[in-house]
């Protein structure tokens, strides 16, 4: 680890994080569903319901859920920004954390609750800051110009369908073996689950602002060999299709990260 910190350059991970999904849902209601990303739902105006396990919360200002928990939501007047985190990345992990024993949900009947739970003051809490709460509470991370050059690599080549380890450790001349091992350290995620919610990300945010375009080309364009492969992720990961994404896309949008 020493040898490859002495090779890497200077530079801050940009908080931009592929690796979280925010979306703000306008009174909109979600039946009961399970995926497997950690999720944070909170209000930004109304009080809202949840059904977790069969059991009804209401009224609460918000909720955190650990992944494959079955829950809906109620937020018929509300207005909601859901936080999707990959379980597996640094953020999940601190998520994770903060769970009891045996607890699979925590519910915030106040913001002051909220605001304990996330350790952010309440007269600085939003969105934003939550986002940045997990990064802002790390050590600056000294980033290895190979990794820097494979994301780079990936934002740019996220749709291609011929994309393959092989290919991406040739270019930093790093066997894959070794490329995985160093890309998980420094981003604590691997390269694949990466590039999924990178083509995700995408193919959510052209479903949600190009209503006239066909889910299939919407799929490729993402780099989804087709519809139905990006069906099975986006249902997995999210619990939510791309045909039920595209019905509700008057009423949710992408929530843009901060930058740092």
């Amino acid at each position: 680890m020493e040898i490859e910190a002495a090779r890497c350059v200077k530079n801050k991970i940009p908080f931009m994080n592929p690796l979280i999904l925010a979306l703000e849902a306008r009174k909109s209601d979600v039946e009961i569903h399970k995926h497997s990303a950690f999720q944070i739902v909170l209000t930004v105006d109304f009080p809202f319901s949840t059904i977790c396990e069969g059991k009804s919360h209401n009224p609460i200002f918000g909720f955190v859920i650990k992944p494959q928990v079955g829950h809906a939501c109620h937020a018929g007047i509300s207005t909601v920004v859901i936080l999707n985190i990959e379980p597996y990345s640094d953020f999940g992990k601190a998520l994770a954390s903060k769970f009891k024993p045996n607890e699979n949900a925590v519910f915030f009947y106040s913001k002051k609750e909220c605001c304990d739970f996330f350790g952010i003051p309440i007269d600085k809490f939003d969105v934003y800051a939550l986002m940045n709460t997990h990064q802002n509470h790390k050590t600056p991370t000294v980033m290895d110009e190979r990794v820097n050059k494979i994301l780079s690599y990936i934002r740019e080549n996220f749709n291609s369908d011929t994309f393959t380890l092989d290919d991406l450790s040739g270019l930093v001349f790093l066997s894959p073996s070794r490329l995985t091992y160093l890309f998980k350290l420094q981003t604590g995620s691997s390269i694949s689950k990466y590039l999924v919610w990178t083509r995700l990300r995408n193919a959510i945010s052209l479903i949600l602002t190009k209503k006239d375009q066909s889910l299939s080309s919407i799929a490729h364009e993402s780099g989804f060999y087709d519809a139905p492969q990006m069906n099975k992720y986006m249902s997995e990961m999210f619990g939510i299709s791309p045909t039920r994404l595209k019905q509700k896309s008057d009423l949710i949008q992408v929530v843009a990260q901060p930058a740092t």
